[in-house]
């Protein structure tokens, strides 16, 4: 089956919003006849905080493959083999949990207790009663609901079809290194705010 990733519809759109305000500000900034400020100056840092947004609430991802989960939170990237994954909670997050480690995936928070009212409200309209016990992160229609559903259908899919050896969790290793790529990205944003403050 071919890979899927989930990214939060939530910070999608706010990362949207965020860059359309960054660039009108920047333009308000370069055509305003009284702003004295250098057009480098401006352009740093609407480039500079465009790339934090972008490294901050638009990278956070987790996907999936018939190889395991693959967890991209902002400073560190978690390769779980299937074999490896014991349980997925979606507590304060989507987490899934091995042997030695539990991993909270950025990509995909539970909601608040607002936006745990509003889902279940939105669930009842669409799909009828919510079940009893339900935590409002497992509900559908929120993030952390639909980041754990592609886990978990993924994950019975090739269990099912005999795919992930059971019983061999405590010796599958996971992975974890740095998203250098990410951390690259944060690293200019970082130096386009202060060449902004700098040349201002």
């Amino acid at each position: 089956m071919p890979r899927q990733t989930f990214r939060s519809t939530f910070t999608r759109i706010l990362c949207g919003i965020v860059w359309a305000v960054i660039a009108a500000v920047a333009i308000g900034l370069l055509t305003a006849p009284a702003v004295t400020l250098p057009p480098a100056a401006v352009i740093a840092g609407a480039l500079g905080a465009a790339a934090l947004v972008y490294g901050i609430l638009w990278s956070p991802a987790v996907s999936v493959d018939d190889d395991g989960v693959e967890v991209d939170n902002i400073v560190l990237r978690y390769g779980v083999p299937w074999a490896a994954l014991i349980h997925v909670d979606t507590r304060y997050a989507l987490q899934l949990h091995t042997p030695r480690r539990r991993i909270a995936v950025t990509a995909a928070p539970a909601p608040g207790a607002t936006g745990s009212l509003r889902a279940a409200r939105a669930y009842r309209r669409s799909e009828g009663q919510v079940a009893p016990n339900t935590r409002p992160g497992e509900l559908p229609n929120t993030d952390s609901g639909r980041a754990a559903a592609l886990v978990r259908d993924r994950w019975h899919a090739l269990r099912d079809a005999g795919r992930v050896e059971a019983g061999i969790a405590e010796t599958v290793p996971v992975r974890v290194r740095a998203r250098l790529d990410n951390l690259l990205v944060l690293a200019a944003g970082a130096v386009g705010i202060v060449l902004a403050i700098v040349l201002g």
